[in-house]
């Protein structure tokens, strides 16, 4: 079985679940504590791991990557069964280098029917998140999901294959199957979605496909205060209010800037939105946008989002650029000091200009850039048009480099009636805080349709999600900026994403109580991993201390 060294860490490269069911007997008869990674997109997680190579307990961890089980295979016309290292779309990062285009399984559900000429075949999924580059177990184990309330990724889920390592049993595969009697209290319910890897190893899983779908969208770029969508904060009654909006667009993502220096207007509001067409839609509607920009159709009929400017039809240059703008904001003023050792007095007259200019001056010229407000001379006449395949349009930030522009955030998901109340609260907040150097960055909005898995997030409600961003080569701790939003939007009784930050205390109250409280499977969830799971072979020292599991 071959093997690669990833941050110092050894991964182990099983290609079967033979592989699998070997490493983890392994684990099991050497006191071994089984780690599995996905694209390495969780923060601070993956992290964590790869350099404690060692936990609490005084276990070493094995490290697995799935890398070589990317198997796709049509169980029937709509039913696919795929190995959980395949990854939704191409990982750019993935250390293997064995993830492309082709062997993705969004590729291959849209081009089922495509190769034999009857296109009447292509499949597709029925939502996906924001990006593709992560592999279906890692996407099924964290619980992420798309924007939208109507349509799920976790609706299309018939059954999850798992490596366990049950009691007296040694490793062995264990199928968790969607019960047709409707039984909420079924164990795929624990394992299907949001186990964390804290079953066993998730090899495998099914899916129900839908036909092939496109989307039509625009994007608009407004001032918060003037959005003209969406009833934000209370000035436009004739609009939607946040939670009907989010109700009733099919896939939708916004993205605000709230800062305010209280001498301009600089809030900002950007919305991306679309629905479902087919590809003949699709292509007049990449007509009518070509038509208003005064330029001719794409030769694929299509006209995809721009989430950056595409310098030499291409999104790198502008990700180099912003990123080398964010790190020269996040590292103020080291990387000024380091500049000027010997000249003191111009460190600190350059800094004092800096930062007394940045909020009225240096800040809003950067919005205008990076956050250009729509006009009638735009290149696109306003809004953005575009038109996609599905699996190309939904994840819109895949142009978004997490090398050049990385971003981490903890992210709040939000039963979806609040959501009025929860953008009040964070306006507020936000209006009474200055516009720093180290922390002038976005907040991202999300949907999410409710589901029945015990863990998930989106448990039995529709969520709104707050995604607070923090840039990856910033100064500090991300936790310690995070904190004040995990206080302030506790009230309304939050539950953070698995993949992404989670709080150890929210308003003086230990992480593992506040979240206990928000599931209320949370004790069936855990008694269930403990029976599976009685030597602890999968519970390593960060989901031990984000969950209060005992050592045992």
């Amino acid at each position: 079985m071959d093997t690669i060294i990833v941050n110092g860490a050894t991964y182990w490269l099983p290609e079967s679940n033979a592989d699998v069911i070997t490493l983890i007997n392994d684990a099991s008869n050497n006191n071994e504590i089984v780690c599995v990674r996905g694209s390495g997109h969780s923060f601070p997680l993956i992290g964590d791991l790869e350099t404690e190579q060692k936990s609490s307990t005084g276990k070493t961890y094995k490290y697995i990557m799935l890398a070589k089980m990317y198997g796709v295979e049509m169980l029937d016309a709509d039913t696919v069964k795929v190995q959980a290292g395949c990854h939704l779309g191409p990982d750019p990062y993935d250390p293997t280098k064995i993830s492309t285009l082709q062997n993705s399984l969004c590729y291959y559900l849209d081009n089922l029917g495509t190769a034999t000429g009857n296109p009447s075949l292509n499949r597709s999924l029925p939502d996906l998140g924001g990006i593709t580059h992560q592999t279906v177990g890692g996407f099924l184990s964290t619980a992420s999901s798309g924007g939208s309330t109507q349509f799920s990724f976790e609706d299309a889920i018939v059954s999850v294959d798992v490596v366990t390592c049950q009691a007296g049993q040694g490793a062995a595969v264990t199928t968790f199957t969607k019960p047709a009697s409707g039984n909420l209290d079924d164990p795929f319910y624990a394992v299907g979605i949001a186990s964390m890897g804290l079953f066993g190893v998730i090899v495998s899983a099914t899916f129900k496909c839908i036909p092939q779908f496109y989307i039509q969208g625009s994007e608009t770029i407004e001032y918060a205060d003037k959005c003209s969508l969406i009833n934000l904060f209370g000035n436009s009654p004739e609009l939607p209010n946040m939670q009907t909006f989010l109700e009733q667009t099919q896939y939708t993502r916004l993205m605000w800037w709230p800062q305010q220096n209280h001498i301009q207007d600089l809030s900002r509001m950007v919305v991306w939105q679309a629905s479902r067409t087919d590809q003949a839609g699709a292509a007049a509607y990449a007509k009518h946008a070509y038509e208003l920009m005064g330029e001719p159709p794409s030769s694929d009929g299509l006209k995809p989002y721009e989430e950056v400017p595409y310098i030499l039809d291409n999104p790198v240059p502008a990700n180099a650029a912003a990123g080398l703008l964010y790190t020269a904001i996040g590292q103020w003023p080291t990387w000024l000091q380091k500049l000027l050792p010997d000249k003191p007095l111009e460190y600190e007259i350059i800094k004092i200009l800096v930062e007394t200019n940045y909020a009225t001056k240096i800040f809003p010229s950067i919005m205008d850039i990076f956050v250009t407000v729509d006009t009638p001379t735009n290149k696109n006449k306003g809004p953005q048009l575009f038109s996609d395949r599905w699996y190309t349009g939904l994840p819109m930030d895949n142009q978004m480099s997490d090398k050049l522009m990385p971003v981490w955030f903890t992210e709040l998901w939000i039963d979806i009636n609040q959501s009025e109340q929860v953008m009040d609260t964070l306006k507020a907040y936000y209006d009474a805080q200055p516009i720093t150097i180290d922390l002038s960055f976005s907040c991202e909005i999300y949907a999410a349709r409710r589901n029945d898995f015990w863990l998930s997030p989106s448990y039995q409600q529709d969520v709104i999600r707050i995604d607070v961003f923090w840039f990856g080569y910033n100064q500090g701790d991300p936790a310690t900026f995070y904190q004040s939003f995990w206080d302030l939007l506790a009230p309304f009784n939050y539950r953070p994403h698995w993949g992404k930050y989670i709080p150890d205390t929210v308003g003086g109250t230990s992480g593992v109580t506040y979240l206990a409280d928000k599931y209320p499977k949370w004790n069936d969830w855990m008694n269930l991993r403990n029976t599976m799971d009685p030597q602890q072979i999968f519970v390593n020292d960060y989901w031990r201390s984000k969950l209060g599991i005992p050592i045992g």
